[in-house]
C-alpha cells in the first residue's frame, strides 16, 4: 500500500480544486481512475481499503452522502478485479471504454444512493459528459500514474504494468 499512498495527497489537491475552482466543468473522475489503476496493478485488501478511503475523501469534498462514493469505488475495485481475470485491458480503446463505463457506474450509483436517502436530486446529463471526459483522458492519466508509481519507488515492474 505504501507505493500507492502517493495518490492520497494528489486526490485531496485535485478534489479541493475541482470542488472550488472548477465545480461546473466536466473534469475526469480521478478517484475512479486511481481505483481502476490500483485494482489492475494490485489485487489485495490494501487496494480495497485505499478505494474506500478515496471514496470517503470524495464524499467529504463533494458534500455528498458520506459512504456513497466509498461504496461505489469499492464496487468498481471488485468489478475491475473480476474483469481483469478474464480480459486484458491493453488497448487505448479498452482503457477509455472501461474508464468511461465505470465512471458512469460510479456516478449513477452515487445518484441512486442520494435519491434513496430522500433527497430530490434530479438526474444531470453532466454525468454522461464527465464519463466521456474521463474516458478520453484515461490513457494519459494511466501513463502519469505509472510514472508516479516508479517515482514513488515501487520497485520492479509488475507483470501487469502497462497493460491497463
Amino acid at each position: 500500500m505504501k507505493n500507492y499512498i502517493i495518490f492520497l495527497p494528489i486526490t485531496i489537491i485535485y478534489l479541493s480544486m475541482k470542488s472550488t475552482l472548477a465545480s461546473t466543468l466536466p473534469l475526469p473522475e480521478l478517484t475512479v481512475m486511481i481505483t481502476i489503476f490500483i485494482a489492475y496493478e494490485k489485487s489485495s485488501l490494501d487496494g480495497v481499503i485505499l478505494s474506500f478511503i478515496l471514496g470517503y475523501i470524495d464524499d467529504v469534498f463533494t458534500g455528498g452522502v458520506i459512504g456513497s462514493s466509498s461504496f461505489s469505488l469499492v464496487l468498481i475495485y471488485i468489478i475491475i478485479h473480476l474483469l481483469t481475470q478474464k480480459v486484458e485491458l491493453s488497448t487505448v480503446t479498452s482503457r477509455a471504454g472501461v474508464a468511461a463505463a465505470l465512471t458512469l457506474l460510479k456516478m449513477i450509483t452515487v445518484w441512486v444512493i442520494i435519491r434513496a436517502t430522500g433527497l430530490a436530486v434530479p438526474f444531470s446529463f453532466q454525468i454522461l459528459l464527465t464519463a466521456i471526459v474521463t474516458g478520453l483522458f484515461a490513457p494519459v492519466i494511466i501513463v502519469v500514474f505509472l510514472r508516479l508509481k516508479r517515482l514513488a519507488g515501487a520497485g520492479p515492474q509488475t507483470e501487469r504494468e502497462g497493460g491497463l
